[in-house]
């Protein structure tokens, strides 16, 4: 087992490196010295930086940098720190532009604590949802975007990958089981619930799917054509699946736990005290699915805040619709999904 998982990991994230790498004319470089000046109102620093990789590795560049205020380009510099630059000779001398901050070894940090602290406390399961979270990372990199990019129907792609990561989830996290099928028929349900309402109310409110600047960006800088209303409904489901499979799991588990110490309780029972955790975990986890679509749109709301437009006006418009539709369709999906795990999981435990 042990041989499996590391063949799989390993497999898993040298396959989302490739598809991560390609060729970019961005070349990361080290900064090696820096010194700050002060011309009028404008701040500059003169910066030399030690290119990291590609044909001009180690060659030592001095670059002018001018940060932008209130843009993604106002970046604080310091010395050591590593960057992405844009190189190019002119006379015979090199120049460069920086980019951007190189943040992968950062996130790579965070990224470690996260499975150690996962691997530390869950163990066995831990190691086997990290690994369902690399293969869930997989399919969608590898299949989704790449199928939706050939010009694939959106919609169809999602619900199949949707599925695809719902299946394999659970089957490494409790194997195969009745528990895990309950929980697979239980959370697909509540997914299939919430897609459906997406993809009716995108109609009925007639939501193009361009509002996100991220989709814009694709059309007007990289020239990128595919039925963007799709598209949002991709993310709707995607965004929904995960908070969805932990009710779905939480509940059977707990059915199948309740079956497992009372052996005598009926299937009527059961499915009553899976009804009764199942309103307790709505309370919180749709509190956490509407917030977490709110701590991403914080700058917007802060926008509408200080807005004389009147409310109706404000709801009507694309972008905030779409984000009031992305969030009831999966707080909807996952309070149905309740119902729908108790009574699977109750049929299945009381069979047991």
């Amino acid at each position: 087992m042990k041989k499996i998982f590391l063949i799989t990991f390993i497999l898993i994230f040298l396959g989302t490196s490739a598809f991560a790498a390609g060729e970019t004319s961005l070349v990361k470089a080290q900064i090696i010295s820096l010194k700050e000046t002060v011309s009028g109102q404008m701040k500059e620093q003169l910066v030399k930086v030690r290119v990291l990789e590609g044909i001009y590795i180690n060659e030592e560049i001095d670059i002018k940098y001018i940060p932008v205020e209130y843009s993604e380009s106002n970046f604080e510099l310091r010395k050591g720190m590593n960057v992405f630059i844009s190189v190019n000779t002119n006379d015979d001398k090199l120049q460069a532009n920086i980019m951007n901050i190189s943040r992968e070894d950062h996130l790579k940090t965070l990224a470690i604590i996260f499975i150690i602290a996962v691997t530390i406390f869950g163990r066995f399961t831990g190691i086997f949802s990290v690994t369902a979270l690399g293969i869930s990372g997989f399919i969608i990199l590898k299949f989704m975007i790449p199928m939706i990019l050939k010009g694939e129907n959106p919609v169809i792609v999602s619900v199949a990958c949707s599925i695809l990561i719902i299946l394999i989830s659970f089957i490494f996290v409790s194997g195969f089981s009745k528990k895990s099928f309950a929980s697979i028929l239980g959370t697909a349900g509540g997914t299939i619930i919430a897609g459906i309402l997406a993809l009716i109310f995108t109609d009925l409110c007639v939501i193009t799917g361009l509002a996100d600047e991220d989709t814009t960006l694709l059309v007007t800088q990289m020239g990128i054509t595919m039925d963007y209303r799709g598209l949002y409904f991709s993310g709707v489901l995607i965004g929904t699946i995960g908070v969805v499979m932990d009710v779905g799991m939480s509940i059977t588990s707990f059915i199948f736990e309740l079956k497992n110490t009372s052996p005598c309780i009926g299937f009527f029972k059961l499915m009553r005290s899976g009804l009764i955790v199942g309103k307790d975990i709505i309370a919180t986890m749709v509190n956490t699915l509407v917030l977490a679509y709110a701590g991403s749109s914080i700058p917007l709301l802060l926008l509408f805040y200080k807005s004389t437009t009147p409310v109706n006006q404000i709801i009507s418009m694309e972008i905030v619709s779409a984000e009031i539709i992305r969030s009831l369709c999966g707080s909807i999906g996952l309070i149905l999904t309740i119902p729908l795990t108790s009574f699977i999981a109750s049929v299945m435990a009381e069979k047991e």
